[in-house]
Order: structure tokens, then C-alpha cells, then sequence
């Protein structure tokens, strides 16, 4: 396929209007829909519905973003590739993730990992927009929604979630906290879209306990200091925090687990030797043993 003409065709893909792509692209409106009809006749499909002057996208152009989408995606990861070999430079990567997974996991590895690993750079997204990434400029994402057919991936085993306190908290001194006890205190909680919250919930329920004052909020960075400010009981998977102590949560009969994460990437991505020597580095820093293999779906 022609590269020029294949962003032609996700330009007007993306705004639905030969008028607005057109401007987007810096060219004709006339010039934009000849190139259109003959990136259709390369294809030797119709991918339009005209009528009135008016292009449609129909069934099999629909069909056709996904890959039109992958094509420019590679594209711009092997132009990354050739532009850092041409400066001796070593590869970068990019990872997506949430933005809890950011700030407590993928920051503190980057630290930790240090020269051990290539130059890593993070994309924070939201949590079902994750693989989404994979198809702009994320080369590996870290997630715990379930991985989609077509990616490699190894798991990374659970992010716990737990209950933080400061270390002057009455609390600290305690390894877990019974659910029971917990609601009774002001808890400080991402909202009920998160992984974390749906699996706290489920597990509160579960134990038949009531939720009462709480305060929530989507950034873990403010949800700790809350909980090292005494302010409330950050519920959260982060991985550390920085002056505030973890407690696990528990009730007669279960402790609460944690968020199930994966790394995935695109199967036959050009740099899957970097992204598994990556990814087998933070399965270390996890603490959890390193997969026997990768994963195919």
C-alpha cells in the first residue's frame, strides 16, 4: 500500500469530512479525493459511499483502519529505530500504562533497573484505552485488562492492594487490617472505573461490610499523601510508598488479592528481544518468578 495514501485515508477516517482531512493534510480537496479513488483502485476494493459529493466511509473501509493504523505505527517505531542507530544511540522504548502504574510501578523500576535496561519512556493512559497505545507510539504496555488475541505477553503476577497508613498512625505497627474495622475509619480510594476499586468492592461486599466515609480521587501520588498527611487510609495497589506503611486487608476467612498485570506487545515487533529482556527484569523487581516462556495469543 502507499504509505501517503494510507494516511490520506486515516486522515479522513479520523475527522469523516474530505474538507477537514483535506485542510489537516495541507492539500486540495480535489487532490485529497483523487488520491483516495486511487488508493482504492491499488486495493482493487471500494471503501467509500459517495452520494451528494459526500464520501463515507463503508464496511470494508471500516474494516481497513485497524490496519492502516498498524501500518503507521510500524512505520513510525522503524523510523525511531533507524533515526537512534544513525546517532549511536540506544533504543528507546515506550511503555504504556495507567497512570497508578506509572508513578508506583514503572517509575520506581526505571530507578531500580537503572543501566540494566534501555532507555524507557512511560505513556500514561486510561485503563481500556491501554492497548489502543500499541497502535500510535507504545511499543510494550503494562495492564490488567485482559490481553487481546494477536500480542505476545508474559504476566507480571499482582499488584497487592493494601490499606496505608502513615507511620504514626495508631495502625502501622499492624501487618493487616480486617475489612470490618477498616470501613469504620476515612478511606481515600480511586473512583469505581478502577480495577483496584472494583476488586476492593467486590471483596467489602463479600465480607458483608458497609463502606462509610470516603473520599476518592484518581491520582495514587495524592491518594498516599492523604494517608502520610493522617488525613485518611489510602486504599491502593501501590507497589511502595514513600513514609507510609501497608497494611493487607482481610476478613475471617480470605486476605484480599491484588490487580492481576500483563506486558504485552505486538507479536513480531522488531525489538522483542528488548521488550522481553524488559519485561523478565520487572518480573524480577516484582518479586515474582520470570514466565518459562512468552505468551502467544
Amino acid at each position: 500500500m502507499d504509505y501517503t495514501r494510507v494516511k490520506y485515508f486515516l486522515a479522513l477516517a479520523r475527522t469523516g469530512s474530505v474538507t477537514t482531512a483535506a485542510e489537516q493534510l495541507s492539500i486540495t480537496q480535489p487532490a485529497l479525493s483523487r488520491q483516495l479513488r486511487r488508493f482504492e483502485e491499488e486495493l482493487g476494493l471500494e471503501l467509500f459511499e459517495r452520494a451528494a459529493g459526500v464520501l463515507r466511509l463503508n464496511e470494508a473501509g471500516k474494516a481497513l483502519i485497524p490496519v492502516c493504523q498498524q501500518l503507521v505505527a510500524d512505520n513510525n517505531r522503524a523510523t525511531q529505530e533507524v533515526s537512534a542507530l544513525q546517532r549511536g544511540e540506544m533504543r528507546t522504548l515506550q511503555v504504556a500504562a495507567t497512570p497508578t502504574t506509572v508513578s508506583t510501578i514503572l517509575a520506581p523500576f526505571i530507578v531500580d533497573a537503572r543501566e540494566e535496561i534501555p532507555l524507557l519512556t512511560t505513556l500514561a493512559v486510561e485503563h481500556y484505552e491501554v492497548y489502543q497505545a500499541l497502535d500510535t507510539t507504545a511499543d510494550v504496555v503494562v495492564t490488567p485488562i485482559p490481553v487481546k488475541e494477536g500480542l505476545d505477553s508474559v504476566p507480571l503476577g499482582e499488584a497487592t492492594i493494601r490499606a496505608w497508613v502513615n507511620k504514626e498512625h495508631p495502625l502501622a505497627g499492624q501487618d493487616s487490617i480486617d475489612v470490618e474495622d477498616l470501613v469504620t475509619h476515612r478511606l481515600a480510594m480511586s473512583g469505581r472505573s478502577s480495577v483496584s476499586r472494583g476488586l476492593f468492592d467486590a471483596f467489602v461486599g463479600r465480607s458483608h461490610a458497609v463502606l462509610g466515609d470516603v473520599v476518592e480521587c484518581e491520582d495514587t501520588v495524592t491518594l498516599i499523601a492523604l494517608a502520610r498527611a493522617g488525613r485518611a487510609i489510602a486504599i491502593s495497589s501501590a507497589l511502595q510508598a514513600h513514609d507510609a506503611v501497608g497494611l493487607r486487608i482481610c476478613n475471617e476467612e480470605e486476605i484480599l488479592g491484588g490487580v492481576p498485570l500483563h506486558a504485552a506487545w505486538r507479536s513480531g515487533h522488531f525489538a522483542a528481544a528488548e521488550i522481553h529482556a524488559v519485561v523478565t527484569r520487572l518480573q524480577e523487581f516484582l518479586g515474582i518468578s520470570p514466565a518459562d516462556g512468552v505468551r502467544a495469543s
